[in-house]
């Protein structure tokens, strides 16, 4: 089972994100507890990559698919923005409340929090961040 979408940093066609990976989990059987973080998964990851990347209404393509692998689901992000390597990336100081908190870096937090792993690569200029979830 793979599952792929295809979609511009437009925000009408990102609007499409939920609907498609609803189903996609949906014929892959993913229970409603990891639905829901692969919701929020997704959303960090592509929007990360809309804002912070390729940037909103700029055309760019970003490809997401979603694929089962033994008692695993991972949620694979593609897209030709500039490199960025969130594995890599350094945490973010934990602060004691939201209105602490300076802007940048929470997301990973949830992406390093939610996922079982993640791996990132870089190969013929198309980054690649898989993150994997355990059924």
């Amino acid at each position: 089972m793979d599952q792929r979408l295809a979609i511009t940093t437009a925000p009408s066609d990102l609007a499409r994100l939920y609907p498609w990976l609803d189903e996609a989990a949906a014929q892959a059987g993913v229970p409603d507890l990891l639905l829901a973080r692969l919701h929020v998964a997704a959303e960090e990851a592509v929007m990360n990559v809309a804002m912070h990347g390729i940037g909103l209404d700029r055309g760019g393509v970003i490809t997401v698919s979603l694929r089962q692998e033994d008692a695993v689901v991972a949620l694979v992000v593609e897209d030709s923005g500039p490199a960025f390597d969130p594995v890599a990336a350094p945490a973010v100081a934990k602060d004691v409340s939201l209105r602490g908190a300076g802007a940048g870096g929470l997301g990973l937090r949830l992406l390093r929090h939610y996922c079982k792993d993640m791996a990132y690569h870089r190969e013929a200029g198309v980054n690649r961040l898989i993150l994997r979830f355990a059924l």
